[in-house]
């Protein structure tokens, strides 16, 4: 111990040196290095499926939210018509195509008729791309292809419009298969307050081979294919997202060779899937907040893996199987899901622990509003989702939260109100759907067991008794009728 006692002075002169030459720097060092242990501690909010091999990683580093940079000492790119001039070194330019070499910041201005930006560095350089009112088209590639890097920022400076846009079908100039208007093999990440506008009549909108991270900036895709896809994740911590994918899927992530990867993570932002095949797909979904709003031909949320969706053409695909390592995650935002085919959709388990989800189902009978082939367990939130009856499901009787599912004895046509009051009249929750619909589920931290609730819908009205957690007069789970000691209102003699 008093050997201990005669090393502290030294240490802490060797601290301050290393810290600074004040003790200030030293505070400012540890202050520091909290700050780097949380971030490298992010936890989700979200229930995590105990089977599932997926890791969700919730973390956005301080890179990916940094959006300045030198002006002075970047290298200054611009574009004009058909030819590219460069000041600094790192990149050059010939035949209209801009290639980096070098870790750096590149600073893009101007407009390029045809042509290309091409990343081509070391993977261990890390690059930034700074649009700044930048419009390139490419009429047989992508307008930016990261062939290497480590990683990949594109930063939308402040104030600007950014374009891209491609001529359709494209040429492929090496062994990668690029598909996409941004296509990167890299980590890719997208930040700051500018406006970015992609259009393809054929391809992806934005494709990363690895990780796509969006933390910030106005992001209009129009797209044939997806309009995010990223093979390992796609994580949104902020933006304002508009996508309109018509033949695609609006945001999707799998992966059919590593199946600990393939999750999409939403934190925040503001999302509009104004037009998909299906609105967001991924092994794995998580959404903890933001606004997400989804309007789906096929499925709204589809949780489904690379390998069981492969033969999947559309629909329910066929794969009735659990799948352990997929499932659905909403711990918080608001959602709101237009889908023709399934609403919420996981061929493993769905959790539901918060947030506000209204969802305008099918009007086929062979689909579900709310469709799982594990459990659908809700412990939080408040949900509202309508449907057809044909494949209609309740939650699972695991569930802590109380829900009832009601299946109507008639339609209500598209924008009849759903509306549930208790004993004394206050109402619950409401929701006019966007589609016709027969079957209700409803969820609500609000909703008690023992009390008695009132659910009007047009001219229907009936009153349904709360007596267990999951009160259902359909389906409670795979297929099969209420069951297990449930409360059956229709059975009562309680329907409308």
């Amino acid at each position: 111990m008093k050997r201990l006692k005669r090393l502290i002075p030294f240490l802490l002169i060797i601290m301050v040196f290393l810290g600074g030459c004040s003790p200030n720097s030293q505070t400012t060092t540890a202050e520091s290095t909290a700050e780097a242990v949380t971030e490298t501690t992010a936890v989700l909010s979200a229930v995590v499926s105990p089977t599932s091999t997926v890791v969700v990683d919730p973390e956005f580093t301080d890179r990916d939210l940094e959006t300045s940079y030198d002006d002075a000492t970047a290298v200054q790119v611009t574009l004009d018509g058909g030819t590219i001039q460069v000041s600094g070194d790192g990149a050059t330019a010939s035949n209209g195509v801009l290639t980096i070499t070098k870790e750096g910041t590149y600073v893009v201005t101007g407009n390029l008729s045809d042509g290309q930006i091409v990343v081509a560095a070391a993977d261990t350089d890390k690059i930034q791309i700074v649009l700044s009112g930048a419009t390139i088209n490419c009429s047989d590639n992508a307008p930016i292809y990261v062939k290497s890097a480590d990683k990949v920022f594109i930063t939308l400076a402040a104030n600007t419009v950014n374009t891209l846009t491609d001529g359709g079908a494209y040429v492929q100039t090496d062994e990668n298969t690029v598909d996409g208007v941004i296509f990167s093999k890299a980590d890719l990440t997208i930040n700051g307050e500018g406006t970015l506008n992609i259009t393809t009549d054929v391809n992806h909108g934005i494709v990363s081979k690895d990780d796509l991270v969006i933390t910030g900036g106005i992001i209009n895709i129009a797209s044939a294919n997806d309009g995010l896809n990223g093979k390992n994740c796609v994580k949104i911590k902020d933006g304002l997202i508009s996508i309109n994918s018509s033949d695609g899927k609006g945001i999707t992530s799998k992966n059919a060779d590593d199946s600990t990867k393939g999750h999409v993570y939403i934190a925040g932002g503001t999302i509009t899937i104004s037009n998909s095949f299906e609105g967001i797909e991924g092994t794995v979904i998580i959404v903890e907040g933001g606004t997400v709003d989804i309007t789906a031909e096929d499925d709204g949320f589809n949780g489904s893996n690379a390998m069981t969706s492969a033969n999947d053409t559309g629909g329910r695909g066929g794969a009735m199987e659990n799948d352990a390592n997929v499932y659905v995650s909403i711990a918080g935002g608001t959602i709101h899901v237009n889908a023709s085919g399934d609403g919420l959709d996981s061929n493993g388990n769905l959790y539901i622990s918060g947030g506000t989800i209204y969802v305008s189902g099918p009007t086929s009978n062979g689909d579900g509003a709310l469709d799982y082939n594990g459990t659908a367990d809700v412990s939080g939130g408040t949900v509202v989702i309508a449907g057809s009856t044909g494949m209609a499901q309740s939650f699972s009787e695991t569930s802590t939260q109380v829900s009832l599912l009601y299946n109507l004895t008639s339609s209500c046509a598209a924008g009849t109100e759903i509306k549930l009051t208790d004993d004394s009249g206050k109402t619950v929750v409401t929701y006019t759907p966007d589609k016709t619909y027969q079957s209700v589920v409803i969820s609500s931290p609000d909703l008690a067991q023992g009390s008695t609730y009132t659910l009007t819908c047009g001219s229907q009205t009936v009153e349904i008794p709360l007596t267990g957690v999951v009160i259902s007069n359909g389906q409670t789970g795979m297929g099969e009728p209420g069951q297990g000691g449930q409360s059956q209102p229709g059975q009562s003699g309680q329907r409308p």
